[in-house]
């Protein structure tokens, strides 16, 4: 009885033993192996990243990066316990981060949660670019005589949307980021918006002035300027005014021309020509008794002074209000050819006494002479002269001997406009020309665009096709 009493105690002590030690074995045994591979796991989604910021949503708390070589996009979202700094280590917030930014971050891939975002200093930021030419079909940049290539993936933003580098025009102000000479991401910092003339027939054939741009006013056009407030004058011979404006980013401003006060102004002209038979021509039209005093509305004219055996002189005249002799003598043709022979040091020293005294007006600034090889166009043929009379401006306008135009396939049915001038509804072409020129997209109910490009080559035909403008809402 004593052996199985001492069995059942011992029994009764070792069930009580191994409960005691199953309750400790949770919080007594060591992490094992495996443990520490689990707890190592969450450290295997956070990644690092270098990458530009194409697209801060700051109502949404989100930020879409597109990865410095790949051009890859992704987004990642952030909060309180984000940290963001400058190049410099300093602390920001978050709207402080703009679009265009380099930068290098942290993030988890799983949750796609961004977990730090410090401003690269390993790339170069420049800030107030101006007075830039892009060329090579837009992937090469000149500014300060340096030259930049553009990366393939590069990232242009104007305020809270992406545009094209071709939405760049002359005037706009811009920072760009990258590396060496490669430019990775563009930000428009000013842009330009667009301003049309209404009720205007009065003024075309006149000038509009914005700031140092000054251009002849035309039918129906459209003329981008930088964004921002505008005085702006509209001129034509004695009447002018000036209308303020302000402009904003993409939009159009219509400026009304009708309150402007019309002076017509005069000027009378007595015209003493040599030889006396010839014939005078204003403005295309022939003077039947040009030794009177003739009375012209001031401004610009073109005169035309032609007689047989004689060399015909063409080039504008400025009148202004008060009454003024010009003195014209035509050099003989035979005088010519004789001259045609002499060196050009001795061709200068006898230019024609017509030359003298061509402003007959209180405006000098405005006399505006013809090229000396238009002048000899003028005796080649009554017709040329006919053409120089109606279009005085073709004689000097540069000759595309290869016959080549630029097509503009869409958007279709928007209205085109070529360096503020219109073209035609697209899809519409035009004659291409070497340099750089403005297209403008417009259509009714819609944001008007335009787009600089530089035309280099002009062998071959062009075919640009653009996005569809942007339906504006109410």
């Amino acid at each position: 009885m004593k052996i199985i009493k001492r069995i059942n105690i011992f029994l009764i002590n070792l069930i009580l033993i191994l409960g005691l030690c199953a309750c400790d074995k949770p919080t007594t045994l060591p992490l094992t192996d495996e443990d520490y591979d689990t707890s190592q796991n969450v450290t295997t989604f956070i990644y690092s990243d270098t990458c530009i910021i194409s697209n801060h949503n700051q109502a949404a708390g989100e930020i879409t990066f597109q990865n410095l070589d790949t051009g890859l996009r992704y987004t990642l979202s952030y909060n309180n316990l984000t940290y963001f700094n400058d190049k410099y280590g300093k602390s920001l917030v978050a709207k402080q981060v703009s679009n265009g930014e380099i930068c290098d971050i942290t993030f988890d891939r799983e949750a796609k949660q961004l977990k730090t975002l410090d401003i690269s200093d390993k790339y170069f930021t420049i800030s107030g670019v101006d007075s830039f030419n892009f060329y090579n079909s837009a992937t090469r940049m000149e500014y300060l005589g340096d030259k930049y290539d553009l990366d393939d993936n590069v990232v242009v933003c104007s305020s809270k949307e992406e545009i094209s580098v071709l939405e760049i025009a002359e005037g706009d102000s811009i920072t760009i980021h990258g590396f060496d000479h490669t430019i990775y991401s563009i930000t428009q910092d000013n842009g330009h918006g667009f301003v049309s003339l209404t009720n205007d027939d009065y003024f075309i054939g006149g000038f509009i002035e914005i700031g140092k741009d000054i251009r002849v006013i035309t039918e129906d056009m459209v003329i981008t300027v930088p964004e921002g407030e505008h005085s702006i004058n509209i001129s034509k011979d004695g009447s002018s005014g000036v209308k303020k404006v302000t402009v904003g980013r993409n939009q159009e401003v219509e400026l009304d021309l009708s309150d402007i006060e019309i002076k017509e102004l005069f000027g009378n002209i007595t015209f003493t020509i040599t030889p006396s038979e010839a014939t005078l021509f204003i403005d295309g039209k022939r003077v039947d008794n040009p030794d009177r005093p003739q009375r012209l509305e001031c401004g610009v004219h073109e005169m035309i002074v032609r007689a047989d055996g004689y060399q015909t002189l063409s080039r504008y005249i400025s009148v202004g209000t008060m009454d003024a002799e010009l003195n014209i003598k035509l050099d003989k043709l035979s005088d010519v050819a004789d001259k045609d022979k002499k060196d050009d040091k001795e061709s200068s020293d006898n230019q024609p006494n017509s030359n003298n005294n061509t402003n007959t007006g209180t405006n000098n600034d405005n006399t505006t002479n013809k090229p000396e090889n238009d002048t000899n166009k003028d005796n080649d043929s009554n017709n040329k002269d006919k053409q120089d009379i109606d279009n005085p401006g073709d004689a000097i306008a540069p000759p595309n001997q290869y016959n080549t135009k630029v097509y503009i396939d869409a958007p279709v049915g928007a209205e085109l406009y070529l360096d503020g001038n219109y073209v035609g509804v697209v899809p519409t072409s035009f004659v291409k020309t070497s340099g750089s020129i403005v297209i403008t997209l417009r259509k009714s109910g819609c944001q008007t665009r335009s787009y600089t490009i530089n035309l280099e080559d002009i062998q071959n035909d062009s075919h640009y096709t653009f996005s569809e403008l942007l339906i504006l809402t109410d």
